[in-house]
Formats: C-alpha cells, structure tokens, sequence
C-alpha cells in the first residue's frame, strides 16, 4: 500500500483562542492535535503567566477524499477567529506517513512507571503486557503524560499508597493522567479538579477514551470544592506547584480523611521549606521525601493520625 500524505497546519493563537481553535483542528484535522503552550515564566517563583499568553496548536490531515473540504472548512473557521483577534497567517506543509508517525512519537514515548503502570499514547496498545494497568493519554491533548518527573513520582506514589476501594482526590488533575490511573489501580470514587479549562476538556477526553467515566468527575476549579466534603479524600493527590500547594495546604487537609495521605509533588528545592512550613501549620506530618533532580516530593498524612 502507499502511503499516505499528511499536511501538517500550524498556528500560534492567543491563550484565550486556544480551545475553540483546538477543536476546530481536531475536528476536522482527524490525524491529531498537538498543543505547545509558551513558557518563560515560573509559577513557583510567584510568577503569573504573560496577559497575552499564546500557543502553537499544530493539526495533521490525511490528504483523502474529504481533505480538500476539511482544509476548506478550517480556513474558514480561522478566518472567524480572526475577527475576534488577530493571527498570524496559517503555516501549512505537507510531510508523509513515516515523518507523521515520527512526529507523534517525538511527542510522546511509552513509559513504564512502579510495578504495573504504563503510559502510552492510543496506538501503542500492543505494547502492554499481561498484568500491566494501562493509562492511554493523546499526546495532543497533553498537559501531562507522566514523562515529569514530579507526575512520574506522583504515579510512583499513587501505585505504593491506593487501596482498592479507595476515595482520590486530584488536584490539578491536567491530562487526567492520575485520576485514570487511580480508577485503573481500584479507587471507588476520583474527584479531579483544574483551573484550566483547556486542559479540563482534554482530562474528560481521556478519562472518556480510558473507560474509566464510571468511577472519574473531573471539574472547573479548585479547592475548596462543594463536592468535596471534609474528610472526603483516602489519598489526595497534588502535582501543582509549591506556591499553590502552600495556599492549599488548610483545604487539602480538611479533605483528608482520617488516617488519609497526601501526595504533594511540583515542589522545587528550593522552595521545600515554604511547603513543609505551610503544611506543618496545617496540621499534616511529612512521612516520606523523594528527589528528582530538582523536584520534591511529599508523601503526608494528618500529624498524629495513622493510616488505617
């Protein structure tokens, strides 16, 4: 068989943009979505992003019968955008098969993290083995495929500390990456939360493609949460920053229940003591200390409180 052609767009539109142009590509893209959002700024350090923060969003097209009206119709939907802000000109190219699979898996690699989970992109199912619990995460809808160290960590924890049966708690739960993973290991109950409504769409998405809606709600927002009642959470999961972590540390204390942990991860180093700080004035008790290059992890429960 030939291979196939693919034409590759690209666009950098303001953050604002970002999901209705998203969805525009992926609707009528069919061959992916990828977002690559600007950096520059550290939320650690207090740092707020740009006020015009912007995003590449690139879209792979397989050149078949209806390509010449999916192309068509994303001009036109551009175009609209357009009159609500300005954008650059559309980039478009046209690559082949093997350089589109090659993009894809430049993107996203397969990861196997503690003893049973692995993170793959969805057309690598073959590389599961028998006993693995699989957590599928589109690399087009990234924010977070386990590949940080802070979410490997996270993961690492999740697998050691989940009992079956189990309520988890996400805080800025991204890609949904683990809550997936905590429905997949046993947990009864996921409630994620995210401030990004980019990423909370791409989250359902994937929660929806890993069959895990049953036991998984992810919702706008953050903590403190109407859906969370005091002493909700068995285990709480946190991979956000140190300066969000330090502000949440009351909230996600009062989640916590009794002889519940706390994995808190996306710490810097250096900003270490402002978290322990935060969380000891909170009434959570550090139990375990992981390092990755230059990220902390915390491993907490409720000071004086064992877990049952």
């Amino acid at each position: 068989m030939t291979p196939r052609s693919w034409l590759e767009l690209k666009v950098r539109v303001p953050f604002e943009f970002v999901e209705p142009v998203a969805e525009l590509f992926r609707r009528y893209g069919k061959g992916g979505v990828a977002i690559e959002e600007a950096g520059g700024w550290n939320p650690d350090e207090g740092e707020s992003p740009p006020p015009r923060q912007s995003a590449i969003i690139r879209a792979y097209m397989p050149q078949t019968a209806a390509y010449r009206r999916n192309r068509e119709l994303v001009h036109i939907g551009l175009q609209l955008v357009g009159k609500l802000t300005d954008l650059p000109p559309l980039e478009e190219r046209e690559i082949q098969e093997r350089e589109w699979e090659e993009a894809w898996k430049a993107h996203f690699t397969p990861l196997r993290v503690g003893e049973r989970l692995l993170v793959q992109p969805p057309w690598l199912r073959d590389e599961a083995g028998p006993g693995d619990v699989v957590i599928e995460i589109d690399p087009g809808l990234a924010f977070g495929t386990g590949h940080h160290p802070t979410t490997n960590r996270t993961l690492a924890c999740m697998e050691q500390l989940l009992r079956p049966g189990d309520a988890v708690l996400d805080v800025g739960a991204g890609s949904g990456v683990l809550s997936i993973g905590a429905a997949k290991l046993g947990a009864s109950r996921v409630l994620g939360v995210e401030i990004d409504r980019v990423a909370l769409k791409a989250g359902r998405a994937n929660v929806r493609a890993n069959g895990v809606s049953g036991a998984v709600r992810l919702y706008a927002g953050t903590l403190p949460n109407e859906r969370v009642p005091p002493g909700w959470a068995n285990l709480t999961l946190a991979n956000v920053n140190s300066v969000a972590l330090a502000n949440l540390a009351p909230e996600l204390r009062r989640a916590a229940a009794d002889g519940g942990r706390l994995v808190a991860s996306g710490v810097l180093q250096e900003r270490r003591g402002q978290v322990v700080d935060a969380f000891a004035a909170a009434g959570l008790a550090i139990i375990e200390e992981h390092r990755d290059d230059d990220w902390v992890t915390l491993v907490c429960g409720s000071a004086g409180a064992a877990r049952r």
